[in-house]
Protein backbone atom coordinates (compact mmCIF):
# COMPACT_ATOMS: atom_id res chain seq x y z
CA UNK A 1 0.00 0.00 0.00
CA UNK A 2 1.37 3.40 -0.93
CA UNK A 3 1.63 6.39 1.41
CA UNK A 4 -1.18 8.05 -0.57
CA UNK A 5 -3.42 5.00 -0.12
CA UNK A 6 -2.77 4.95 3.63
CA UNK A 7 -3.65 8.62 3.91
CA UNK A 8 -6.84 8.02 1.95
CA UNK A 9 -7.87 5.24 4.32
CA UNK A 10 -7.10 7.39 7.36
CA UNK A 11 -9.15 10.30 5.99
CA UNK A 12 -12.06 7.92 5.43
CA UNK A 13 -11.85 6.60 9.02
CA UNK A 14 -12.08 10.13 10.32
CA UNK A 15 -15.06 10.94 8.13
CA UNK A 16 -13.21 13.83 6.53
CA UNK A 17 -13.69 13.48 2.74
CA UNK A 18 -17.33 14.55 2.94
CA UNK A 19 -16.95 17.11 5.70
CA UNK A 20 -17.88 20.73 5.13
CA UNK A 21 -16.79 23.86 7.03
CA UNK A 22 -16.91 23.65 10.81
CA UNK A 23 -16.53 26.49 13.33
CA UNK A 24 -13.81 24.79 15.39
CA UNK A 25 -11.50 24.46 12.38
CA UNK A 26 -12.33 27.95 11.14
CA UNK A 27 -11.32 29.23 14.58
CA UNK A 28 -7.98 27.43 14.38
CA UNK A 29 -6.95 29.00 11.07
CA UNK A 30 -8.12 32.39 12.33
CA UNK A 31 -5.95 31.90 15.41
CA UNK A 32 -2.99 30.94 13.23
CA UNK A 33 -3.42 33.95 10.92
CA UNK A 34 -3.69 36.29 13.90
CA UNK A 35 -0.77 34.80 15.83
CA UNK A 36 1.60 34.99 12.86
CA UNK A 37 0.14 38.13 11.29
CA UNK A 38 -0.22 36.51 7.86
CA UNK A 39 -2.90 36.94 5.20
CA UNK A 40 -3.31 33.20 4.54
CA UNK A 41 -3.77 30.17 6.76
CA UNK A 42 -5.24 26.77 5.98
CA UNK A 43 -5.90 23.34 7.39
CA UNK A 44 -4.94 21.31 4.34
CA UNK A 45 -5.73 17.64 3.85
CA UNK A 46 -3.74 15.59 1.36
CA UNK A 47 -5.55 12.92 -0.64
CA UNK A 48 -4.11 10.66 -3.31
CA UNK A 49 -4.58 13.18 -6.13
CA UNK A 50 -5.50 16.51 -4.58
CA UNK A 51 -5.09 18.87 -1.67
CA UNK A 52 -8.24 20.34 -0.15
CA UNK A 53 -8.88 22.76 2.64
CA UNK A 54 -10.89 21.83 5.70
CA UNK A 55 -10.59 25.46 6.73
CA UNK A 56 -9.00 28.47 5.05
CA UNK A 57 -8.44 32.20 5.34
CA UNK A 58 -7.13 34.32 2.48
CA UNK A 59 -7.81 31.85 -0.34
CA UNK A 60 -10.82 31.72 -2.65
CA UNK A 61 -10.46 28.06 -3.67
CA UNK A 62 -11.49 24.88 -1.84
CA UNK A 63 -8.79 22.63 -3.23
CA UNK A 64 -5.68 22.51 -5.40
CA UNK A 65 -3.46 20.07 -7.31
CA UNK A 66 -0.71 18.20 -5.48
CA UNK A 67 1.74 19.46 -8.08
CA UNK A 68 1.46 22.94 -6.52
CA UNK A 69 1.18 21.86 -2.88
CA UNK A 70 3.66 22.98 -0.25
CA UNK A 71 1.70 20.94 2.28
CA UNK A 72 2.27 17.70 0.35
CA UNK A 73 5.97 18.23 0.99
CA UNK A 74 5.46 19.30 4.60
CA UNK A 75 3.79 16.02 5.60
CA UNK A 76 6.98 14.19 4.61
CA UNK A 77 8.65 15.85 7.62
CA UNK A 78 8.31 14.95 11.28
CA UNK A 79 8.83 18.59 12.21
CA UNK A 80 7.54 21.93 10.96
CA UNK A 81 8.61 22.76 7.41
CA UNK A 82 9.57 26.40 6.92
CA UNK A 83 10.25 28.11 3.60
CA UNK A 84 11.49 31.69 4.23
CA UNK A 85 11.37 32.67 0.54
CA UNK A 86 9.88 30.26 -2.00
CA UNK A 87 11.66 32.08 -4.86
CA UNK A 88 14.97 30.91 -3.38
CA UNK A 89 13.90 27.30 -2.81
CA UNK A 90 14.49 24.97 -5.75
CA UNK A 91 11.59 22.75 -4.66
CA UNK A 92 9.03 25.53 -5.02
CA UNK A 93 10.40 28.44 -7.05
CA UNK A 94 8.74 27.27 -10.30
CA UNK A 95 5.32 26.57 -8.76
CA UNK A 96 2.55 28.60 -10.46
CA UNK A 97 1.39 29.86 -7.05
CA UNK A 98 4.88 31.28 -6.53
CA UNK A 99 5.59 32.74 -9.97
CA UNK A 100 2.03 34.10 -10.25
CA UNK A 101 -1.40 33.71 -8.72
CA UNK A 102 -1.11 33.87 -4.93
CA UNK A 103 2.61 34.74 -5.18
CA UNK A 104 3.55 32.71 -2.14
CA UNK A 105 6.83 33.68 -0.54
CA UNK A 106 6.82 32.50 3.06
CA UNK A 107 5.37 29.16 4.17
CA UNK A 108 5.38 27.33 7.50
CA UNK A 109 3.41 24.11 7.92
CA UNK A 110 3.08 21.69 10.83
CA UNK A 111 2.08 18.12 9.93
CA UNK A 112 -1.16 16.77 11.38
CA UNK A 113 -0.06 13.36 12.64
CA UNK A 114 -2.89 11.21 13.91
CA UNK A 115 -2.69 8.65 16.69
CA UNK A 116 -1.97 5.84 14.21
CA UNK A 117 1.12 7.79 13.11
CA UNK A 118 -0.28 8.82 9.72
CA UNK A 119 0.17 12.46 8.67
CA UNK A 120 -2.95 13.48 6.76
CA UNK A 121 -2.24 17.15 6.15
CA UNK A 122 -1.02 20.34 7.78
CA UNK A 123 -2.02 23.52 9.46
CA UNK A 124 0.00 26.21 7.76
CA UNK A 125 0.61 29.94 7.58
CA UNK A 126 1.53 31.72 4.35
CA UNK A 127 2.74 35.21 3.51
CA UNK A 128 3.19 37.01 0.21
CA UNK A 129 6.45 38.53 1.47
CA UNK A 130 9.62 36.71 2.54
CA UNK A 131 10.08 36.29 6.27
CA UNK A 132 12.73 35.09 8.68
CA UNK A 133 12.58 31.46 9.86
CA UNK A 134 10.37 30.81 12.88
CA UNK A 135 11.91 31.35 16.28
CA UNK A 136 11.41 28.86 19.10
CA UNK A 137 8.30 30.58 20.44
CA UNK A 138 6.70 30.70 17.00
CA UNK A 139 7.49 27.05 16.35
CA UNK A 140 5.90 26.12 19.67
CA UNK A 141 2.79 28.16 18.79
CA UNK A 142 2.36 26.41 15.43
CA UNK A 143 2.96 22.99 17.00
CA UNK A 144 0.27 23.79 19.56
CA UNK A 145 -2.19 24.71 16.83
CA UNK A 146 -1.39 21.41 15.09
CA UNK A 147 -2.05 19.48 18.32
CA UNK A 148 -5.38 21.26 18.76
CA UNK A 149 -6.33 20.44 15.17
CA UNK A 150 -5.45 16.78 15.61
CA UNK A 151 -7.39 16.66 18.89
CA UNK A 152 -10.48 17.99 17.09
CA UNK A 153 -10.15 15.33 14.40
CA UNK A 154 -9.64 12.60 17.00
CA UNK A 155 -12.76 13.70 18.87
CA UNK A 156 -14.67 13.51 15.60
CA UNK A 157 -13.45 9.96 15.02
CA UNK A 158 -14.33 8.89 18.56
CA UNK A 159 -17.84 10.28 18.12
CA UNK A 160 -18.28 8.38 14.83
CA UNK A 161 -17.06 5.13 16.37
CA UNK A 162 -19.33 5.52 19.38
CA UNK A 163 -22.29 6.11 17.09
CA UNK A 164 -21.37 3.02 15.04
CA UNK A 165 -21.10 0.86 18.16
CA UNK A 166 -24.31 2.01 19.83
CA UNK A 167 -26.39 2.76 16.76
CA UNK A 168 -27.23 6.18 18.19
CA UNK A 169 -25.63 9.61 17.83
CA UNK A 170 -23.19 10.52 20.63
CA UNK A 171 -24.73 12.24 23.62
CA UNK A 172 -23.34 15.78 23.79
CA UNK A 173 -23.61 15.63 27.57
CA UNK A 174 -20.92 12.92 27.63
CA UNK A 175 -18.56 15.10 25.60
CA UNK A 176 -19.24 18.11 27.79
CA UNK A 177 -18.50 16.01 30.87
CA UNK A 178 -15.17 15.00 29.33
CA UNK A 179 -14.39 18.61 28.43
CA UNK A 180 -15.08 19.67 32.00
CA UNK A 181 -12.70 17.00 33.31
CA UNK A 182 -9.90 17.98 30.92
CA UNK A 183 -10.30 21.66 31.76
CA UNK A 184 -10.10 20.91 35.46
CA UNK A 185 -6.80 19.07 34.92
CA UNK A 186 -5.49 21.90 32.78
CA UNK A 187 -6.50 24.43 35.44
CA UNK A 188 -4.63 22.50 38.13
CA UNK A 189 -1.49 22.13 36.00
CA UNK A 190 -1.45 25.82 35.06
CA UNK A 191 -2.01 26.81 38.68
CA UNK A 192 1.02 24.76 39.72
CA UNK A 193 3.01 26.53 37.02
CA UNK A 194 1.87 29.94 38.35
CA UNK A 195 0.42 30.84 34.94
CA UNK A 196 -2.02 33.34 36.38
CA UNK A 197 -3.38 34.90 33.18
CA UNK A 198 -3.95 31.54 31.51
CA UNK A 199 -5.52 30.11 34.66
CA UNK A 200 -8.10 32.89 34.53
CA UNK A 201 -8.89 32.08 30.90
CA UNK A 202 -9.32 28.39 31.69
CA UNK A 203 -11.55 29.27 34.65
CA UNK A 204 -13.81 31.22 32.30
CA UNK A 205 -13.96 28.26 29.92
CA UNK A 206 -14.86 25.97 32.81
CA UNK A 207 -17.75 28.28 33.73
CA UNK A 208 -19.01 28.28 30.13
CA UNK A 209 -18.74 24.50 29.75
CA UNK A 210 -20.47 23.86 33.08
CA UNK A 211 -23.28 26.20 32.05
CA UNK A 212 -23.79 24.17 28.88
CA UNK A 213 -23.68 20.93 30.86
CA UNK A 214 -26.39 22.14 33.24
CA UNK A 215 -28.52 23.37 30.34
CA UNK A 216 -28.52 19.88 28.82
CA UNK A 217 -29.46 17.98 31.97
Amino acid sequence: MTDADRRQETLARYGLPDGGPEPCFDALVQAAATRFNVPISTISLIEARRQWFKARIGLDVDEGPLTESFCAKAIEHDDIMVVPDAREDERFRDYPNVTGGTRIRFYAGAPLRMRDGEAIGTICVIDVAPRAPLDLEERAALEDLARRTVAAFELRRDAREQAAETGTPPDSRDWLDQASGYLAKAWAALDLANAGDTVAQVEQLMVEVDARRLARR
